[in-house]
């Protein structure tokens, strides 16, 4: 029987944005007994400000998600599709820039749920994503920064159900 849910986690990733980055994740699910189809919208942002040239870089992150996922009692394993546009600031007057500033990701996520009740559980993830399109930081026309080939987030956040289809 075909049933929904939503979703919402704090997330840490690393790879993504010049520093280490945390954020939310807001997601609505399609589930089957062992298959799973989710939209999710993931915001980020660093949790530091870079340094480079003495210039402070602030680097954020909104990605929409795709994830399909197989289903095996409390575990899943998930493909993971990304995609989002790297926006940065810094100062003004400093010439910064982000080249290419899409990035795009395949991911692997191995999940694990755990079960308050009917009505709520606590899920946690892991995922490792391989980036496709790498955006790089230009600050005064030299490359600082570029996202690594691969880049890893994890989770830990609330799920309810909602009434069957």
């Amino acid at each position: 029987m075909l049933r929904g849910e939503i979703s919402a986690s704090p997330l840490l990733a690393v790879g993504l944005l010049p520093a280490l980055a945390g954020g939310a994740s807001f997601a609505t699910t399609f589930r089957w007994p062992s298959l799973s189809i989710a939209v999710e919208a993931r915001m980020l942002t660093a949790l530091t400000d870079a340094f480079a040239d003495g210039v402070v870089v602030h680097a954020s992150l909104a990605m929409p998600t795709l994830d399909i996922c197989g289903h095996r009692g409390v575990l899943s394993v998930c493909a993971v599709f990304d995609a989002g546009e790297l926006q940065i600031t810094s100062d003004p007057g400093v010439g910064i820039q982000a080249r290419k500033p899409w990035v795009s990701s395949i991911g692997l996520r191995a999940a694990g749920d755990w079960r308050f009740s009917e009505q709520l559980s606590l899920r946690g993830f892991a995922e490792l994503h391989t980036n496709h399109s790498r955006p790089s930081l230009w600050v005064n026309g030299r490359e600082v920064w570029r996202v690594p080939p691969l880049s890893g987030v994890i989770g830990l956040g609330l799920v309810l159900p909602v009434d069957a289809f």
